[in-house]
């Protein structure tokens, strides 16, 4: 049985209700109902990608003269390598290679949510960083949307829905208590405040910061509502359909729909549909299928990717006791929702419980997934927000004899799941000056006229190196601490290079380098031995070599 009940034509007399539960007014349209079924997400949408933007309009605001905001505050080190992958799309390209690292890196079809932003901004002609933030408001109202279906495909009540929507909407973790105890070693690991730097843990962050998290969670909303429909109505369009979202949630990771077909596949092993159900699931993760096989046979057969997977040091589980307070409100909260999800045991009650005893299993005991574990988190906050909902409207309200309190703790409780939420926007406003989150004038007019150069090699310290893919066709000497391989190593001798510790010449006709930034953070002279630098100023050098 399923847990959403069509709703009933009313008795003769009954005024009709909208999709919210009001009355509807007389006259009123059936594409008016629908629109006002959604207005709720759609504004919510419209809110969130309003505040998430305000840090970001606010730094460029208040930058001092002679300085440039880079676009981003959270998770900057990896949102350039984003930048870098879009470039390669707006040149031309449909596949990735790391330009991160000087080692030679065949190219793969990965990254295709980053390629395809790329050939968006070469159509419209907009600036990559535009087309990075257009992507993240457009996930506002798409994540806001997508996620108001789901929870309406597993929640009845019209209040316990609200609340998990708006629990889903704002709520962050309890990494503050991490950060307020200094950070502790607990049995040999030192803790982390996960919820302020694993944006695919809650939608509000996502958004916030990398929008291929929020995408990530567009497509997983989408695709786990479009999947149980297809089964109950043995529908192959609502498969089709599916099978497009799961490929969407492919293109940014691709170990995702894999999760996602166990959970159907334990749901509908211990809750049978029809044939054609059965046939409409199969369609719907076959359509992702060739593309994951392809992603695994990239990571597994190419040597050079296989080499960068196994760089990342995101890539093991997180550290447990810091992804508990990371997902504390969501999680101890589902926890009560989750008797009733075993009682009922209907097929969506068992998808939701299957997808979070799997990714447990995933994380955290010996398997396939290896080094890809962490990868399996987006998303995550939607099964927790549908069991809290329910714990609270099920196990916890009616327990309480005061209305003004089943009224206020709700309320209250996606008050205090927001406070990650509002520190993490209004802590920005603080810093937004501070020169960590931008560059010279005449370091963007460096790189600005790098990019309009043949590409090459190039060598500089780190802090450059990250910018230089993402403004220009270059590969670096070092750049990513994750994508440059041999990274503390490589830091070391560009180091010695550019402070004279080395011979510069001869490393450039070893390693063929191309361009050399010399930046006046170094505190030594630039290499005489260059040469008058090709584009000059006082604080920031480049020398074209040939």
């Amino acid at each position: 049985m399923k847990t959403i009940e069509k709703v009933a034509s009313p008795p003769s007399g009954v005024p009709a209700r909208s999709a919210e539960g009001g009355p509807a007014a007389e006259g009123t349209t059936e594409s008016s109902q629908r629109f006002a079924s959604w207005r709720l997400p759609l504004l919510t949408g419209l809110a969130l990608a309003i505040v998430t933007a305000v840090p970001y309009v606010y730094a460029y605001a208040v930058q001092p003269h002679g300085q440039v905001f880079m676009g981003f505050f959270y998770l900057g080190d990896d949102a350039n390598t984003y930048l870098a992958k879009m470039r390669q799309g707006w040149e031309g390209a449909w596949s990735w290679q790391n330009r991160y690292t000087t080692e030679a890196s065949p190219s793969a079809y990965l990254f295709m949510f980053w390629i395809v932003l790329g050939h968006i901004a070469a159509v419209t002609s907009l600036p990559l960083i535009v087309v990075f933030h257009l992507a993240r408001i457009a996930a506002a109202f798409a994540l806001m949307a997508a996620a108001w279906l789901f929870i309406c495909h597993f929640i009845q009540d019209r209040t316990a829905r609200r609340f998990a929507f708006f629990f889903c909407a704002v709520g962050l973790g309890m990494g503050y208590v991490i950060q307020a105890l200094g950070h502790p070693v607990i049995f040999g690991n030192q803790t982390d405040t996960l919820d302020w730097r694993m944006p695919e843990l809650t939608a509000f962050y996502s958004v916030l910061a990398l929008p291929h998290f929020a995408w990530s969670g567009v497509f997983a909303a989408l695709g786990v509502a479009l999947t149980l429909k297809a089964i109950d109505r043995g529908s192959m369009w609502l498969g089709l359909l599916a099978g497009l979202a799961w490929l969407g949630q492919a293109s940014i990771h691709p170990q995702m729909p894999i999760l996602m077909a166990g959970a159907t596949g334990v749901a509908l092993l211990l809750r049978p549909a029809r044939p054609r159900g059965w046939v409409a699931a199969a369609l719907a993760f076959a359509i992702p299928a060739p593309y994951i096989l392809y992603s695994y046979l990239a990571f597994v057969g190419n040597p050079e990717v296989e080499r960068w997977t196994f760089h990342s040091k995101n890539a093991l589980p997180p550290e447990s006791f810091s992804l508990f307070f990371a997902i504390a409100p969501q999680l101890l909260l589902a926890l009560t929702g989750l008797p009733g999800a075993l009682r009922r045991r209907t097929r969506e009650d068992l998808f939701l419980v299957a997808w979070i005893v799997l990714l447990a299993a995933i994380l955290y005991l010996p398997n396939p997934a290896g080094d890809l574990r962490r990868r399996f988190l987006d998303a995550l906050y939607l099964p927790l927000v549908v069991l809290a909902a329910r714990g609270m409207y099920e196990a916890i309200l009616p327990r309480l004899r005061s209305l003004r309190a089943r009224r206020l703790i709700p309320f209250s409780y996606v008050a205090f799941a927001a406070i990650g939420s509002a520190f993490l926007v209004l802590a920005p406003l603080a810093v937004a000056g501070q020169p960590q989150y931008s560059v010279s004038t005449a370091e963007y007019n460096g790189l600005t006229w790098l990019g309009s150069q043949p590409a090459g090699r190039v060598l500089a310290m780190p802090g450059v190196g990250l910018y230089v893919p993402a403004y220009s066709p270059d590969t670096v000497y070092v750049g990513h601490y994750d994508e440059t391989f041999d990274y503390a190593n490589k830091t070391e001798v560009a180091l010695s290079l550019l402070t004279g510790q080395a011979d510069i010449e001869q490393f450039i006709q070893a390693n063929d380098i191309r361009y050399v930034i010399w930046t006046a953070d170094l505190q030594t002279p630039p290499p005489s031995s260059l040469g008058p630098p090709t584009y000059d100023s006082p604080n920031f050098k480049i020398w074209k070599v040939f």
